[in-house]
């Protein structure tokens, strides 16, 4: 239970739900006059209640019996990050169906496959351009019986419908059934599965893992302690994609739990200015936006005159020192303390201004940061919780808490969770966040455990004498070179990335004499990079300047490597990776078997050119 000011409090409901159900109506029966989210209508932020949420819940879940969704069926959702998203995944799983999330990324294949593979009994599909790559999939695939579509009017078909046509029919229906959905609810069990998320497939198809209603609550009650308190002022933003289990479960599970407001943003171009206006307390975020902020920033300072450098070295240098210590418990100096009021003033509250001004904690994952960048946020007032987990464990098997912060690790293990190592250094789990296996995979699911039922997570870690976790690489990923040396490609691109000018970065060097990278341009960087030198986009990667810059880049790299390590040549390519190519998965890591295939050319072409 978390504590409010003035004494008021603010419930968690996990430990007291035995299903999702059970959890959500208890948050409506709390919650109902209270805000649950907003959405922009014509530049205005309007709110929705929790009862109200809960009234469209009803509905729709008393349309799918209706249409003929029952217990353990499978409903699938292509769409972006919406309302509409999460009212059909609660509907779906308030009757005892199971709800899967789809990437709109996907190619209309790969959505072929996961809807055969899950056996989709119903797919609901987000305005017209999704829906005209998935309809026809209504003849081809046997399970499925109807696609539901929203901001579209699609031409009248068998099996299609609108989903305020759906909404409309359960309302019917209810006002002669009134307890139709309860009785459905009332079925659901614990050990039922509630949602499948489809993992990124870096090496091959995705597969399916399913989560319980036991899976989930245990991940909530775990995470509860990662804030310290909520209040009715509290908000986040949603953007992310709910077909990840980070948005889906700590996300919107997490808010219900919770009872956290939050703001829909319309899209991913519209986040900084949605930012600004809704200026969050909480706020979910990829590595990738600290690196992209902190290169940014750095590049602005080289272009200032040598006063202002000198300032903005020195207030950077002390939110360092600021960092360091809070983490090692010593207090700064007054002299430093009194120079951390000036630096605020000065630089650290504009960069703050960027997030809303007001966010009490950043949680992020999915990739490694540098330590060097969580200390210039850290100690300039913007608290960054690394946390790790994988979909097979419910999104989260370690993290830092606000009052347990360790920067540079992914925290201790949330309570529950039981782990291991093992001689290789891949980190094992188990508890009650741990899945029960694939779906329709049972090889897999043979070798995915180990003879202890430890979940292998294929990360390879350090964890210290205190229980912080130190993720270091995949385990498939890591590269041994000609010599005999160990190399953790996603260190090096991660130092490579932080050049703002630089999208992704693909580091070779199995079974080499040395470590090589493929290089990739950021797009919006791109336009406004060729914008100032005066050519196009397509002449960058040429461009002496662009050589330049991206060889300075990976020297900068470097010096902060082994000399085993380093990235002794380097190629700037023509375009950049991506999901449409599958040199990237849906959630944006590098699916480097399809990268070295398809750049074989320019990667034995450093290997066969002399070195300089």
């Amino acid at each position: 239970m978390a504590v409010l000011p003035g004494g008021e409090h603010m419930n968690t409901l996990a430990s007291q739900s035995k299903t999702l159900s059970d959890l959500f109506h208890k948050r409506l029966a709390l919650s109902s006059q209270e805000e649950s989210y907003r959405i922009k209508k014509q530049g205005t932020w309007t709110p929705t209640t929790w009862g109200e949420f809960g009234a469209r819940v009803e509905a729709l879940s008393a349309g799918m019996l209706d249409l003929g969704v029952t217990r353990g069926d499978t409903v699938a959702i292509l769409a972006e990050t919406t309302p509409q998203w999460c009212e059909i995944d609660m509907a779906t799983i308030d009757i005892g169906a199971m709800n899967l999330g789809i990437y709109q990324t996907l190619l209309a294949d790969q959505i072929a496959f996961i809807l055969k593979d899950s056996g989709a009994k119903v797919l609901f599909v987000m305005g017209e351009d999704l829906f005209e790559r998935v309809h026809t999939l209504l003849n081809t695939l046997p399970t499925l019986e109807a696609i539901v579509v929203w901001n579209h009017k699609p031409v009248p078909e068998e099996g299609v419908l609108e989903l305020e046509s759906l909404a409309t029919r359960g309302s019917t229906r209810l006002q002669t059934e009134p307890s139709l959905v309860e009785d459905a609810r009332a079925k659901v069990q614990p050990t039922d599965q509630a949602l499948a998320v489809y993992t990124s497939g870096t090496t091959g198809q995705p597969k399916g893992v399913p989560l319980t209603h036991i899976n989930i609550l245990s991940s909530l009650r775990a995470g509860e302690r990662l804030v310290e308190e909520v209040s009715a002022e509290d908000i986040t933003l949603s953007f992310l994609p709910m077909a990840h289990v980070a948005e889906h479960v700590p996300g919107f599970f997490g808010r219900i739990n919770l009872g956290l407001r939050t703001a829909y943003c319309d899209s991913y171009d519209t986040v900084l200015e949605d930012l600004k206006e809704i200026r969050p307390t909480y706020f979910g975020a990829v590595p990738r936006i600290f690196e992209k902020m902190y290169g940014r920033i750095h590049e602005e300072v080289a272009k200032a005159n040598p006063r202002r450098q000198a300032i903005f070295f020195w207030a950077k240098a002390l939110a360092q020192r600021r960092a360091q210590a809070e983490m090692s418990g010593i207090p700064l100096p007054l002299k430093s303390r009194i120079g951390w009021a000036i630096a605020n003033k000065l630089i650290y509250q504009r960069i703050r201004a960027v997030f809303g001004g007001r966010v009490k904690a950043f949680v992020t994952g999915s990739a490694p940061i540098q330590l060097e960048i969580l200390e210039f946020f850290f100690g300039m007032g913007m608290k960054i919780i690394e946390v790790y987990g994988l979909s097979e464990a419910t999104a989260i098997s370690f993290a830092n808490r606000l009052d347990d912060i360790r920067l540079g690790t992914v925290g201790k293990a949330i309570p529950g969770v039981e782990y291991r190592v093992a001689e290789d250094g891949e980190i094992l789990v188990k508890g009650p966040t741990v899945f029960e296996g694939y779906l329709n995979l049972p090889k897999e699911n043979n070798q995915v455990f180990d003879s202890d039922g430890f979940l292998r997570t294929g990360d390879i870690g350090v964890i210290d004498a205190e229980g912080y976790l130190r993720i270091t690489d995949r385990k498939k990923n890591l590269i041994k070179s000609a010599g005999g040396k160990y190399v953790a490609p996603a260190r090096i691109e991660a130092l490579v990335k932080e050049e703002p000018l630089v999208s992704q970065v693909y580091v070779h060097g199995d079974r080499k004499p040395y470590v090589v990278a493929l290089l990739t341009l950021d797009e919006q960087e791109a336009i406004r990079v060729a914008d100032e030198l005066g050519c196009t986009a397509s002449e960058l990667p040429h461009h002496p300047s662009v050589q330049a810059r991206m060889g300075a880049a990976v020297e900068r790299a470097n010096q902060r490597l082994a000399r085993f390590e380093q990235i002794k040549k380097h190629v700037v390519l023509q375009e950049d990776f991506s999901i449409d190519e599958a040199t990237l998965t849906p959630t944006m890591k590098l699916r480097r078997r399809t990268i070295e295939d398809k750049y074989a050319q320019q990667i034995e072409a450093l290997y066969a050119a002399p070195r300089t």
